[in-house]
């Protein structure tokens, strides 16, 4: 192992002797039966499963097939975090690492914080990375930063998917940061939250809470948020039957909500508010991955999936009022919020508000939005204005 003498660099040891047999059905015990998927299978180095957050479970080398062009090394790695219900959860992540020499202090840290991918284990981005986690991956290590990319627990890993509950999936990216720098050489304590969609939810609380999350070994410095899904409780608690359609991506993101609140759910009753179409949609989503699902719904009318308002499941609406709050103020760390106006991720003008209400209640805010013909135009715009963002975050 490639020990440094820098304490801010120096890669932790991990313990690598074997996981006795009465701590391995302990943690067994603990979360449930394991299943490792194809990207973590045969791990090359083991830690004592304890459940304290943040503490790596199991890790290898990532085959150089996934690496980007400019990564020098990847792991793939498992580690402890925390659940909704407040219980240890096993999560899954990956970490890449610039070739070259690591600046002084480190590599500094950027957290991809993907969107919505599914709710299958199948789906999970250490195991299945589509072109958005490989494409930001390349981009961050070509720029000279190490890049940590979580699955969020339950995907990937025992456990329903906490999809619904955006502090939970926050919680779960800072301690994939303690667990990637243990697993990985030369990472800075300062890191950075780049995400969208459900990760952008995750990266404008973590601009309140991080600070607070992350304990001294850790230096947060900010977070950018792009396609907020704001008011995804007002827009759950307006579906019945009359409802329309709505843009693919919001309704793949209605699916994995219902599907996952469903299963992990079961005391809401979900099923006698649902049609047989709607148990049929709920049964794909939670089966198929976003890139998959998402063109399949394009034009599907929510309503056909229901039998009566989902306003009138209380339960429901209690926990997912308080699993998608998104603050507008309060932020201890910089935030920059951006947004295309043909987003089909999101209900754009809702998201508009947003931006505007965010930015006008807290200095710490900044926003952008791109007015352009196609995704690929927006991208480049908001790629420029993001780079430049974090490189003032991390570099300062």
């Amino acid at each position: 192992m490639n020990m440094s003498p820098n304490p801010s660099t120096r890669r932790r040891p991990l313990l690598r002797a074997a996981i006795p047999s009465f701590a391995l059905a302990a943690a067994l015990m603990t979360v449930g039966s394991v299943t490792t998927p194809p990207a973590q299978a045969a791990p090359t180095t083991q830690t004592s499963p304890g459940g304290r957050p943040g503490t790596v479970f199991a890790s290898r080398d990532l085959p150089r097939d996934r690496l980007a062009p400019m990564a020098a090394t990847g792991d793939s790695f498992t580690y402890w975090t925390t659940g909704t219900d407040g219980t240890p959860r096993l999560s899954a992540g990956t970490v890449q690492v610039p070739k070259g020499a690591a600046p002084r202090a480190g590599w500094p840290v950027i957290v991809w914080a993907h969107g919505a991918r599914g709710i299958a284990d199948r789906c999970a981005p250490s195991v299945r990375p589509v072109t958005a986690d490989t494409r930001a991956a390349r981009r961050w290590v070509e720029r000279g930063y190490a890049v940590i990319t979580p699955d969020y627990a339950g995907l990937g890993t025992p456990g329903t998917p906490q999809y619904f509950d955006t502090a939970t999936t926050a919680r779960n990216i800072v301690d994939a940061v303690r667990a990637g720098r243990d697993v990985a050489a030369h990472l800075s304590r300062r890191w950075a939250v780049v995400g969208e969609t459900q990760g952008a939810a995750a990266a404008v609380e973590l601009a309140r809470q991080a600070t607070r999350l992350q304990g001294p070994s850790l230096d947060y410095r900010g977070s950018v948020a792009s396609s907020v899904p704001v008011e995804f409780d007002s827009l759950m608690g307006g579906l019945g039957p009359s409802t329309g359609s709505m843009p693919s991506g919001v309704t793949a993101e209605v699916l994995y909500t219902l599907s996952a609140l469903r299963n992990a759910r079961p005391s809401i009753g979900l099923d006698s508010y649902l049609t047989d179409t709607g148990v049929t949609w709920l049964n794909r989503a939670a089966s198929l991955c976003a890139d998959d699902l998402t063109p399949e719904v394009a034009g599907l009318s929510l309503g056909s999936l229901l039998r009566k308002p989902l306003a009138d499941n209380r339960e429901l609406m209690d926990v997912v009022s308080q699993s998608h709050m998104i603050p507008i103020r309060g932020f201890s760390r910089s935030v920059l919020l951006t947004q295309s106006l043909f987003d089909q991720n999101v209900i754009v003008p809702l998201s508009l508000r947003y931006l505007n209400d965010a930015r006008a209640a807290d200095s710490r805010v900044s926003a952008r939005t791109y007015l352009v013909l196609n995704d690929q135009q927006a991208d480049a715009l908001s790629d420029n204005d993001i780079r430049a963002f974090v490189s003032r975050l991390l570099y300062r």
